[in-house]
């Protein structure tokens, strides 16, 4: 499992993909906060909520990565990929909160 993991994350290719999606996810979060969904009240509680989530979800992720740093800091391409997969993990929280939370309620 390491082995796969430091070849993954060794990999510059990798940490563009990954940059990419972070990227994209920011910007559908950033496209709802825009629209016209997201201007209203309910829309405001909607990305509160979800912002929330994501919130606490980063202190989870960054405290699991914590325990790989010494992994990750063999090399500087994997340390740069640790912490965008853990960027990305946060927006990829954030706007799957908000679509569950926008069929909710």
């Amino acid at each position: 499992m390491i082995d796969w993991l430091t070849i993954l994350f060794d990999n510059r290719i990798f940490m563009k993909i990954n940059a990419g999606l972070g990227f994209l996810f920011l910007g559908f979060f950033v496209y709802f906060y825009f629209s016209k969904e997201g201007r209203d009240e309910r829309g405001r509680g909607l990305i509160a909520t979800a912002s929330l989530i994501s919130y606490v979800m980063l202190f989870g992720l960054l405290n699991i990565f914590a325990y790989a740093l010494i992994w990750a800091m063999d090399n500087i391409v994997r340390l740069a990929n640790g912490i965008q997969t853990v960027y990305t993990l946060f927006l990829l929280t954030a706007d799957i909160a908000l679509l569950i939370l926008r069929k909710i309620r």
